[in-house]
């Protein structure tokens, strides 16, 4: 097959992959479903990719560079910290919806505890995105007296708020009877970013800790 065509069937079958995906809201799909959907015949995935699980890393390193560019656009959008933060919340809320699929396969590739898998997924979105956390931390703590925190659990608590809701979706439409539609998105993405906004101001001085007490002066 010519390299233009090979890199046009690959397209079509990443588009088609993501298609299905974002229709399931994230479920499963499979080889012959995929194929199906871009019209091309099965052994395409191998020739272009090794196997099934090649076309989901491809798809997945897709979506984690587009997530990782925009860090960079966030980066240079002149913003205060505080807007920067909440803006990027809202980003990550708004790519849960755009790419529901994207947090099954990261966790099925990290809990195959494939090196090369995990090597991947660090440096396309993990590493890049603690590196844009420091930064911004640090431009926060020195503009607006944002407390101290570490840059890499900020991370973790930041995208594991978000994603919640979206990885336990069954449990949110038949637990508690609730859709997710605008109207839900929009009040979670309004009530996780000020949660996210508020645990970075600094201590009340009543929860600040105590001063050592002083001893007290010996009677003369």
């Amino acid at each position: 097959m010519a390299r233009g065509s090979a890199d046009l069937t690959r397209e079509r079958l990443l588009g088609a992959a993501h298609d299905l995906f974002v229709e399931r809201a994230g479920r499963v799909a499979s080889v012959s479903e995929i194929c199906a959907r871009a019209e091309v015949n099965v052994a395409m995935v191998k020739y272009c990719f090794g196997s099934k699980d090649g076309l989901l890393d491809a798809l997945l390193e897709r979506v984690l560079q587009r997530l990782t560019g925009e860090f960079e656009r966030l980066s240079h959008a002149p913003l205060d910290p505080t807007a920067k933060l909440r803006r990027h919340v809202a980003e990550i809320v708004r790519n849960y919806v755009r790419y529901p699929y994207v947090n099954r396969l990261m966790t099925e590739r990290l809990l195959s505890a494939e090196p090369d898998a995990v090597d991947r997924i660090s440096a396309s979105f993990a590493i890049p995105a603690r590196d844009w956390y420091a930064v911004l931390l640090r431009e926060g703590r020195e503009r607006d007296g944002w407390r101290e925190m570490d840059p890499t659990l900020f991370f973790f608590t930041v995208v594991g708020v978000c994603e919640f809701l979206f990885s336990a979706r069954p449990l949110l439409e038949r637990a508690f009877d609730a859709k997710l539609d605008d109207a839900l998105l929009e009040r979670f993405t309004a009530h996780v970013t000020e949660l996210v906004v508020a645990g970075m101001q600094p201590a009340p001085a009543a929860e600040q800790e105590p001063a050592e007490p002083r001893a007290p002066s010996p009677a003369r």
